[in-house]
């Protein structure tokens, strides 16, 4: 007789296999409490970074609200790893160009702090820099990364990049939430075809000395698409260490910014515009785009030296190259917003200074860094008469006739030099047939740009 009141007749030795799931299922029922602990241990392992920023922030609570500024991070408490970047309500600095409208903002919140430039060409495009450099209060947050999150309100969208490694072209043709975009590479996004981006990522570098920086390329993070209602995020992943400051930079335009279809040459040049800007702007190739101008790579037998080093450089190749695009609205574009950069280096001695010491100059001449280089100064202001003829003078004129007013103070006391340092004791070297050339270009049309026929005079005497 069967005495278990029908509570095991499923567990009959017909059934083995319904004996066994029913000893599981009793054993899930007595040991649930033990699940549930590992479950919610398991949680708090996950998320145990999350829950100790926001011990921290409850912790340091006063001391985060005496800093300085307001709060800058998005969703502060749980979300302490993400911002978003969109333009401040008024910026402090703003000058009002011939071609354009320049504009400087510096936040300074008690998180962290933002740096943001914006130049507003008058045919409606918009280039962006933005500056993030690291400040003590992450480190009472306990943040390593922060996401910078850039949204356009576009439905759909494309991204087209040179791929460096395989030396080959590649787009990805419909963007998707979650889309991984290329690392170390310009991206030109192209949102409904009816708004377009250059976005250069976003980049970490660490300042080695005045004027050289060194690119952690290794620190830069994969980059990836968001969909947010009718729009897209753009999340740019960095770390947050001592010492280190990320960099971005944007052309946007409802215009197209690059020609993705057209074979055709740029008139004057062996390029086309998609090789031109997507190719020759493209990192790897020892060109910077920071934000107080234009870096190279920093040459052997300079110093400091190291792989990754980039000084704020007299080397004119890339601009020369945007220059004589003149076809490229894009190319023009930023030609101008590296030669205004450029513009506002020259120094209180009204030359543009070498930051990295040449071994040879100093073992030889005792040249420290900080030097002039006579002939590729020259250079640089030919640059700048270029720029101001075709950009208008306001951005370029203080530059230009403070460097020829340097020239003339040197030739006033004799023979002109190749190198020059504000520190009398320096022997200086005279200066080669190219570098009289240079500067007797450079002086001839600075008078003729300013309409000072003493610049004009010099150069003849050059000549």
């Amino acid at each position: 007789m069967n005495n278990d009141y029908g509570y095991n007749n499923k567990y009959s030795n017909k059934d083995p296999k319904k004996k066994r799931s029913g000893k599981f299922m009793e054993f899930v029922v007595k040991y649930n409490k033990i699940g549930w602990v590992l479950l919610i241990v398991l949680a708090l392992y996950l998320g145990r970074g999350t829950l100790s920023r926001t011990i921290n922030t409850f912790r340091n609570w006063e001391d985060i609200q005496e800093a300085k500024g307001d709060v800058i991070l998005m969703q502060r408490l749980f979300n302490a790893d993400r911002f978003y970047l969109e333009d401040p309500a008024e910026y402090s600095d703003v000058v009002v160009l011939e071609n354009g409208t320049y504009s400087h903002n510096l936040r300074v919140g008690s998180d962290i702090t933002l740096e943001q430039e914006k130049f507003e060409f008058e045919n409606g495009d918009v280039f962006r820099h933005v500056t993030l450099p690291y400040v003590d209060t992450l480190d009472i947050l306990d943040v390593e990364t922060l996401k910078m999150f850039t949204r356009y309100k576009y439905r759909s969208g494309s991204v087209y990049f040179y791929d460096t490694e395989k030396s080959e072209w590649s787009q990805i043709n419909t963007l998707r939430g979650g889309t991984q975009l290329p690392q170390n590479t310009l991206m030109y996004f192209v949102f409904d075809d009816a708004y377009y981006v250059l976005f250069d990522p976003l980049y970490t570098y660490e300042e080695v000395d005045d004027g050289v920086w060194e690119a952690k390329d290794e620190l830069t993070l994969l980059s990836h698409t968001n969909r947010q209602g009718g729009g897209w995020d753009i999340i740019s992943p960095y770390y947050v260490r001592e010492g280190m400051v990320s960099q971005n930079w944007t052309l946007e335009s409802s215009q197209p910014l690059v020609d993705l279809e057209s074979g055709e040459l740029l008139p004057g040049m062996d390029h086309t515009e998609k090789e031109l800007i997507l190719m020759g702007l493209g990192l790897g190739n020892g060109f910077r785009w920071l934000s107080d101008g234009y870096y190279a790579s920093v040459p052997e037998g300079y110093t400091p030296y190291g792989e990754g080093y980039y000084y704020r450089s007299d080397d004119t190749e890339q601009l020369d190259l945007l220059l004589a695009a003149e076809e490229s609205r894009t190319a023009s574009e930023l030609a101008f917003i590296q030669l205004y950069k450029i513009a506002q280096n020259i120094n209180e001695n009204g030359y543009f200074d070498v930051p990295v010491q040449d071994t040879q100059l100093y073992n030889e001449y005792g040249i420290r860094y900080g030097y002039a280089d006579l002939g590729a100064n020259a250079q640089i202001g030919q640059r700048l008469v270029t720029a101001a003829q075709r950009y208008g003078k306001d951005a370029f004129e203080p530059a230009i006739r403070a460097l020829a007013d340097f020239y003339a103070a040197r030739l006033a006391e004799g023979t002109l030099p190749e190198y020059w340092h504000y520190k009398g004791e320096i022997q200086t070297v005279p200066a080669s047939a190219d570098t009289l050339k240079e500067t007797a270009r450079f002086l001839a049309a600075a008078g003729e740009l300013l309409g000072e026929s003493s610049y004009a005079e010099l150069a003849d005497s050059l000549m």
